[in-house]
């Protein structure tokens, strides 16, 4: 569904290297709410997953930007999971940007007069029960977690909006996305009690009438005056998260007014160690004993909705300008999955074809935006360089042998081209011309590679030159060798068990030799040529 403020919505799902927002929910409240506040649903049945991803997603759109959303399992919560969820997302989505971390929490009432349905976003994230006990007490030793500054610049753009003089209002907002729901907008209804009780009173049982319509002992209540302004609210400031639940009011406020607290949860500080992640929460209740939820739904739709609008204040080139930083594991987990989910495709032969080659290319051409990219910007006195360019010349291996495969399936399906519908036999054409360009393009990333390992080589034998090392010199000739072996083994019918097994064997070789200049002999019968190759 698109609106005045959204584009329409396009033709076909996007590529999963066009989803760059992750929206992460544990509860299933929490997931309720996201789908309510989506413009578009894509079609989610033909993206690979990183391997080991164990996570459901709903694909869709934002504005202008596309989103993925986690399928929380039911019962599941806290930092253990988030962090897993937000790892396992990041494996199928390399190119995410940042994660909105978008649910409910607990609200610390004052100093801020915060109330239940208002929207906190955490411009800080601080474990509150890290510490140490003391002889002068509890003394808190959590490190604050803190968004990355394009995040706390998106809050900005946000935050414009509500300044402006035609004032966007968060519960018209809200109330925009009900009446879109249809039926199914009366369960995100705002109930009519929000009862603040004094701190220092407990939850004795049944005998509370903490969930009774009426309260029966008012002078229980803590008395607040009506606000001025919008009755939902947006605050910044800090989040206590921590991998429990927050239900002592005493204990809320002490905490709330070391640290300036202003609403509590369990997955924030786990999620911000795996990926950029900013937390939205929307407050359900007082962080004490008298928890219920009859204002989970409610609140889980203001914290959703400032999350849109949050979207919808962001240009997508703003969000193409985060910086894209992955670890080399996600990039290994992002690349098995190419090629350990063979039959997630759907579709006739010809459309699993191109969707195997479409994967296999997305992933060639993400090797080029961010290891490429990344190599290019090492000193060659980096000592991680050669190591990257093993990384990337191993996945460019993995790559073509994968993409050679097809080649072959390919040529046993020839009969395809005698199928009596025009368009399948075009497309076989197009495949086959497209397989020949894709192979000069994963040839071209294997000299990119190739060429990385000759650098580093270069760096060390200079190296080992002015430190007058030859440790460091026989390291060099080494990775000097085995970029140049790699090459050859390319056209060679050697399979990678053996290639490592005469690697290590002629590596021992140079290691324990006494001349000064080293010789590798590589055989005929195992290269395909005669010869010693001075390195």
């Amino acid at each position: 569904m698109a609106t005045e403020s959204t584009p329409a919505p396009s033709s076909k799902t996007p590529r999963a290297e066009d989803f760059m927002v992750g929206w992460l929910c544990v509860l299933q409240a929490e997931y309720r709410a996201a789908l309510a506040i989506l413009d578009e649903k894509y079609d989610n049945t033909s993206f690979v997953r990183g391997h080991g991803d164990r996570n459901d997603y709903v694909l869709g759109r934002v504005g202008p930007h596309n989103v993925m959303i986690n399928m929380p399992p039911a019962g599941w919560q806290g930092q253990v999971h988030a962090s897993r969820i937000a790892l396992d997302m990041r494996s199928t989505f390399p190119r995410l940007r940042f994660v909105l971390l978008v649910g409910i929490a607990g609200g610390v009432p004052y100093p801020e007069d915060i109330r239940l349905g208002d929207v906190v976003i955490g411009t800080q994230v601080f474990p509150f029960s890290t510490g140490k006990d003391t002889q002068f007490g509890r003394q808190h030793t959590g490190m604050i977690r803190t968004p990355s500054r394009e995040l706390l610049g998106a809050i900005m753009f946000l935050m414009q909006r509500f300044w402006a003089p035609e004032e966007l209002l968060l519960s018209e907002s809200i109330e925009n996305i009900r009446s879109r729901a249809g039926r199914g907008g009366a369960a995100f209804a705002r109930p009519l009690q929000d009862r603040l009780y004094n701190n220092d009173i407990g939850h004795p049982g049944d005998q509370c009438d903490c969930k009774q319509p009426q309260s029966l002992k008012r002078a229980q209540l803590k008395h607040r005056d009506d606000r001025e302004g919008d009755f939902v609210q947006i605050f910044q400031g800090c989040i206590g998260s921590e991998n429990t639940v927050m239900k002592n009011a005493q204990t809320r406020d002490d905490d709330a007014r070391e640290m300036n607290i202003l609403c509590y949860e369990m997955e924030a500080t786990s999620v911000m160690d795996c990926v950029p992640c900013l937390p939205i929460r929307g407050i359900a209740d007082y962080a004490d004993a008298h928890k219920n939820n009859q204002w989970h739904l409610y609140a889980a739709l203001s914290a959703a909705t400032c999350a849109r609008e949050l979207l919808l204040s962001l240009k997508p080139e703003f969000v193409t300008r985060f910086p894209l930083n992955v670890s080399g594991d996600i990039v290994d987990r992002y690349m098995e999955g190419a090629v350990s989910n063979p039959n997630v495709f759907s579709g006739s032969e010809i459309e699993k074809l191109r969707q195997t080659r479409d994967s296999l290319m997305e992933r060639c051409r993400f090797l080029h935006e961010v290891s490429v990219k990344e190599l290019e910007n090492m000193p060659n006195s980096s000592s991680t360089k050669k190591d990257k360019a093993r990384e990337l010349k191993k996945f460019q291996e993995i790559l073509g042998k994968h993409l050679e495969h097809l080649n072959q399936v390919l040529e046993n399906h020839d009969d395809l081209l005698s199928s009596s519908d025009p368009e399948v036999r075009e497309e076989y054409r197009r495949l086959r011309a497209q397989l020949r360009e894709d192979k000069k393009a994963i040839d071209a990333l294997a000299r990119t590679a190739e060429g990385f390992l000759e650098e580093a080589a270069n760096m060390l034998t200079t190296l080992a030159v002015y430190l007058d090392d030859r440790g460091v010199g026989i390291a060099g000739i080494v990775v000097r060798y085995v970029g140049r072996m790699l090459t050859r083994w390319r056209s060679s019918p050697m399979s990678p068990t053996v290639v490592f097994q005469w690697v290590c064997r002629k590596t021992w070789t140079v290691s324990s030799s006494q001349e000064e200049e080293f010789f590798i002999e590589m055989g005929h019968i195992e290269m395909g040529r005669q010869g010693p190759i001075k390195l």
